[in-house]
């Protein structure tokens, strides 16, 4: 019993030790900030999903601003690029006719609207619509998440069976 009890005392000072070193190891200087504004697109935080063929309802796509408040308008430049399994007006329309979207001073989320036509669509093509954040009127302002890899910068929808 005794051994027990000096385990279990041995292992409460390891881990207060453990604690106590991994509190003195974190520099805040290490934690880099993304302070620069940029737009990016996506859904439920995924850049890519899926939809069914049978599915015919109109789905807001947003792309998203994300800055310090301002008071200056922004223009988003984008593109729908379709796989050469879809064609627009048999298996989609796009609704949103703005391009560039204006995002008014104030306004950090806009939607492209897409209405799904039902049918069916052949397995062995590329059945993806791409949408695309191609460039906006701001030099400052990223597009994509920040860093390296600017994920978010496009939103691939897969249509399938």
């Amino acid at each position: 019993m005794k051994d027990i009890k000096i385990i279990n005392k041995g292992f409460r000072y390891g881990l207060l030790i453990i604690s106590i070193i991994s509190l003195f190891s974190c520099d805040k200087e290490q934690i880099e900030k993304f302070d620069e504004p940029f737009v990016h697109i996506m859904q439920n935080n995924q850049n890519r999903i899926v939809v069914n063929s049978n599915r015919q309802d109109v789905v807001s796509y947003y792309i998203y601003y994300s800055t310090k408040k301002n008071n200056e308008d922004l223009e988003v430049t984008y593109s729908v690029t379709p796989g050469n399994g879809l064609q627009e007006g048999r298996d989609y329309r796009i609704l949103t006719n703005e391009n560039p979207l204006l995002f008014p001073s104030g306004i950090y989320r806009r939607p492209i609207q897409i209405q799904w036509l039902k049918r069916s669509v052949e397995s062995n093509m590329d059945n993806t619509l791409i949408v695309t954040i191609e460039s906006t009127n701001k030099d400052d302002v990223n597009i994509g998440l920040p860093g390296p890899f600017n994920n978010q910068s496009e939103f691939i929808i897969e249509k399938t069976n």
